[in-house]
């Protein structure tokens, strides 16, 4: 079965138009968590807060699961400090 993985790094989606063929869910959902963790090492941010992303999963009966990951950056203050 042929899978779609579109890529959504947080500020624009861009479309898989060439596909993986693999035998099953299982394995797509492996290769988009694998692409993902992978992606983050690119994407996630080195000046700002906050980052969403993910990969959307789909075939050509449509769209099957996304995968995510949101990153946030909590700034943690102790008392008695600015």
């Amino acid at each position: 079965m042929k899978f779609y993985f579109d890529i959504e790094d947080g500020e624009e989606l861009t479309a898989d138009d060439a596909g993986v063929e693999l035998p099953d869910l299982n394995a797509a959902r492996l290769q988009a968590t694998i692409a993902l963790t992978e992606m983050a090492r690119d994407y996630l941010p080195r000046d700002g807060d906050e980052r969403r992303l993910a990969i959307r999963v789909r075939t050509d009966e449509g769209p099957q699961f996304d995968v995510t990951l949101d990153y946030e950056l909590e700034h943690l203050r102790k008392e008695g400090r600015s």
